[in-house]
């Protein structure tokens, strides 16, 4: 393969994957719609409850692993504390630095009705992949992200 060829497939899967990225969003906020939250708030929650797990971050380390700015997390986090997702804490240490932790209500996504809409969703946006290919597509995307969040980027 040439370099031009290369740069080329590097080009198309990064606009493709933004493309991927809106039709993902779209789904997701039909989906959250019941619950009133959006994809970007369902984002946070996972990354806080999977990511983070049983710690209330800061908000800087909330928007480190989201990936996005400390300040667009407090505002995607101030509408999860309004939906009763979320609560800002202050910390009882350092009074400048604000933390974020899930409530209890985050156990709707463990409740047999949504957990049966997530997997509809997932296996309609999966459908066109056999289950070795998903499986394939999920290493590649995690080597992909550890390149990507990479500080040298």
């Amino acid at each position: 393969m040439s370099e031009r060829e290369l740069l080329a497939a590097r080009a198309e899967i990064f606009g493709s994957i933004f493309v991927v990225v809106q039709q993902l969003a779209r789904r997701a906020d039909r989906e959250l719609e019941i619950l009133g939250i959006t994809a970007r708030q369902w984002l946070l929650l996972a990354v806080l409850a999977k990511w983070l797990p049983g710690r209330s971050p800061s908000l800087s380390e909330a928007a480190e692993k989201y990936g996005s700015s400390r300040q667009n997390v407090k505002q995607i986090a101030l509408g999860l504390e309004g939906r009763g997702f979320a609560r800002h804490v202050p910390d009882p240490i350092d009074a400048r630095t604000t933390r974020i932790e899930v409530t209890e209500q985050i156990g709707i996504f463990d409740e047999p009705d949504m957990v049966d809409r997530a997997s509809a969703m997932l296996a309609d946006a999966f459908a066109g992949m056999s289950p070795s290919e998903t499986i394939a597509l999920r290493d590649l995307v995690r080597r992909w992200l550890a390149g990507v969040t990479n500080p040298s980027l």
